[in-house]
Parts: C-alpha cells; structure tokens; sequence
C-alpha cells in the first residue's frame, strides 16, 4: 500500500516520524476549512510536499475510497510487521493480564478497521485472523478506518482458529467468545482474570459452530429489546473496556461461571 486517505491516518502517520516516507499530499484545491487548513499547516511545520489538485485525481489516485478530500503518496509501500503465533505467545509471558483478540468471519473492511483502532486504544497485546473469511487487513479502507493503528499493534493472521484456541489454552490463556445462546452469560457479570482471549464474530453469523464448542465463556452483552444486535466494532469496545477496567480492579477476581464446563 503506497497511499494513505483519510485525515485520521495521514496524520497518525506523520506523528509516527516516518516523514522520509512521504512523498507528496494531495488536497482538494477546493477546499478550504479548518480541518484541511491544520492538516495543512502539520505539513508545513515537517517540510512535506503539499499540492493542491481537483477532486477526479484524487479519486482515481485513491481508487475512489472516501478520502476525505485528501491523500499521501508515499515513496515505498508500507509493509506491515509479521508476527507468528509463537512469537505473540512468547511476548506475552510475563504479562498476567494479556488481552488478545480473535476475530472470526469479520468480512467488512470498515469494521475490521475500527476494531483494529478499539483494540490499539485497549492496549490489546495481538490481534488474530483468519486466513480465509476475513477482510482484507492491508486494503487501503482498513487503514483509512484504524487511523494509523494497523501499524501499531501486532496483526497475525492463522490458517485455523480452533487450533490457535487450542494452542492458547495449552498456554494459560481462557477462551471468552461473543454470542447469544442459552448457556450465554451477562458481560457484566463476567469477571476477566488472568490471560484472555476474546473471540467476535460477524454481526450476521457470528462466531462458527466449531469455534463456539472451544470457548471456556459465552458472553453476551444485554441490550434494549427493540435493537436488534450492536454493530461488531462497538460490541468489541464495550467488552474490552469492561475487561479492563475489570483486570484494573482487583488482581484476584474469580471468573463467575465456566459455561461450558471445561
């Protein structure tokens, strides 16, 4: 990817110093308000290349994404850093409180973006995909939406989930996953403690068969009757929020219930 869109990604790119990187930012010669102006003037303050143009050049330059009136051009393509199972693992070991993130079947590249930028502001240690049945995490949406956090918090991707489970119980990690079944038990009734994996799954079929059987813990998250279901990336939010402020409390919360028996 050579092309970042998007005023919340370009921004967090300049702030991570990687300025050699940028060759030119493109912005609509049109526009003239403040967003655009302080863009602009972050710009100046590094001696990067601006240049104004019209809106068709930066839509065929940006393959017509929602770039927000502006764009960068960069020298080299970003590559994000690979990671194995084993290494996110072995990076984890003294830390009681790891929180990863699972993500089984998310297909739009909207939400796995903003559940990559979630997970980065709930300091989760890695997050794990699959290689089939996901979005594509280096499209140029993903990156626009995660606002430069694709590139801050470790992304691996697996051939099989329910192996990845299996090897992160054989090292002290519990299994939480999201879905409304009649074993499921409340978020707030759950009570994180020590090495956590939580699995999200698909607004519309949520988390597989297969993978639910593995989880230590259903969760579901109680909301009004007349809505439906939460969009995947605000559920992700709310239940890494509450799992960190619950790890925040007490280092000796018991979990309330093992749902399935384990």
């Amino acid at each position: 990817m050579n092309i970042l869109s998007g005023f919340h990604s370009i921004i967090a790119y300049i702030n991570t110093g990687s300025n050699d990187n940028i060759a030119v930012i493109y912005y609509d010669e049109k526009r003239k308000d403040k967003r655009l102006q302080t863009l602009l003037q972050l710009a100046k303050e590094h001696d990067l290349t601006t240049e104004s143009v019209n809106s068709d050049f930066l839509d065929k330059t940006s393959d017509n994404s929602n770039h927000q009136v502006v764009i960068v051009k960069l020298k080299t393509q970003i590559a994000r850093q690979t990671y194995t199972l084993e290494e996110i693992i072995n990076g984890t070991i003294n830390n009681p409180n790891t929180v990863l993130l699972i993500l089984d079947g998310i297909t739009d590249p909207h939400n796995l973006g903003a559940i990559i930028r979630t997970a980065h502001c709930f300091d989760v240690a890695a997050i794990i995909l699959p290689k089939d049945n996901s979005a594509n995490v280096d499209s140029t949406t993903v990156a626009k939406t995660s606002s430069g956090a694709m590139h801050r918090i470790p992304i691996i991707t697996v051939t099989n989930i329910t192996r990845t489970i299996e090897k992160l119980k054989d090292n002290e990690f519990w299994i939480a996953g999201t879905t409304l079944t009649k074993n499921s038990i409340s978020l707030f009734e759950f009570k994180p403690q020590g090495k956590i994996a939580w699995v999200v799954g698909s607004e519309g079929k949520g988390i597989r068969r297969l993978v639910q059987e593995n989880c230590d813990f259903l969760i579901t998250i109680p909301i009004n009757n007349n809505t439906q279901s939460l969009n995947v990336s605000v559920a992700t939010g709310i239940i890494l929020s509450h799992t960190r402020f619950t790890q925040n409390q007490s280092d000796s919360f018991e979990f309330t219930q093992n749902v399935q028996n384990n």
